[in-house]
Parts: structure tokens; sequence; C-alpha cells
């Protein structure tokens, strides 16, 4: 099974991700799937799902076809391998879990097809949201960029299995884990 996580930034993927891999050993994050055009934060440092790269060798790797999906977000590209989805892919040995840009995981959930993903959006409300961008020590204007796009991000929510607000992440992690148990 894969289990794709999309949702508003800063609605709080990756630790959710990060618990839940903590807390099953049946689950395990696709690390280095993505790559990014953007700087590295403090909290890269202890999920690394990112490869970071210039944008021209980002550019390089769209021209070679490396990637599944990819996006320009916030002034930045983020993309999906390819090769590493293959191999999630391939495994029926494990469960995997990682984050998706919300136009990707429809793509996504055709690649793997219905019965192989569980697709799960995150949100929160706005003032939660940019008190943890703040919190996290983006500047004002990319805290407006970020939150400007979430009108576009929750306008997915109807194509997800499951849409979690993530304020109290114990309830959210309870509800995930329960909905993709009864998934099996």
């Amino acid at each position: 099974m894969f289990v794709a996580f999309s949702g508003v930034s800063s609605s709080g993927k990756n630790t959710i991700i990060n618990e839940i891999v903590k807390r099953r050993e049946d689950f395990k994050v696709l690390d280095r799937s993505s790559a990014t055009t953007r700087q590295p934060r403090e909290s890269d440092k202890v999920f690394n799902i990112y490869l970071y790269m210039s944008e021209q060798d980002f550019k390089k790797e769209i021209d070679e076809g490396k990637f599944f999906e990819y996006e320009l977000v916030h002034g930045n590209y983020y993309g999906t391998i390819l090769s590493q989805l293959e191999r999630a892919k391939n495994d029926d040995t494990c469960n995997y879990i990682r984050d998706i840009d919300v136009k990707g995981m429809v793509n996504l959930r055709k690649f793997f097809g219905r019965d192989k993903i569980v697709t799960i959006f995150l949100d929160a409300p706005d003032d939660v949201l940019k008190a943890r961008l703040k919190a996290r020590g983006d500047s004002e204007e990319d805290i407006e960029k970020r939150l400007s796009r979430s009108v576009l991000e929750r306008s997915y929510k109807p194509e997800f299995d499951l849409v979690v607000e993530n304020i109290d992440m114990e309830k959210t992690i309870d509800t995930i884990l329960n909905f993709i148990d009864c998934k099996r």
C-alpha cells in the first residue's frame, strides 16, 4: 500500500508522516523521492525527503523525464522522482508513505491503481497555519504566498479518500491510522 499526503502549507504533512513511521513498523517513508530548488529548512534535516538541486539541474532532469510530476510552487520547483515511485510500486514487502502536491495526487492514484493507494488531505484554519509558518521562520511575504495558494489546494479536497483538519496531532494520527487500517 502507498499512503499519499497532500494539504495546505504548514498543515503538518511531514510531522504527521514522521509520527506515523515512528509508531508503526509497517510503514516506511519513501526517502529522497522528492527534489526541490528551494533552500533546506532546519526541519528538513530530520525528515530527509528532498534532494536539493539548482534550478538548472532541475530543468535538465525535467527534460530527461526523471520526474513523475513537478510543479513551480512559491517560486521554487518541487518534483517527485519517477524511479523512486517505481521502486515503491514494485515492492510488495512494505507500505510506503510520503507527501505530494495536490495536483500530483490525481496522477499518483492512476499510477498505483485505486486499490494500492490511500490519499489523505490535511488542513487547518488559516490562523493556525499562519502561526505555524511564523514559528517556522517564514517571512510575511512567504506566509502570504503560501496562504494564497491554499485556495487552490483546498479545491482538491473532494478528490481525496480522507480529509482531516489537523489541530490536535494525536487525534489526527488516530483518525488517519484507523482509516488506513479499515482500508486494508
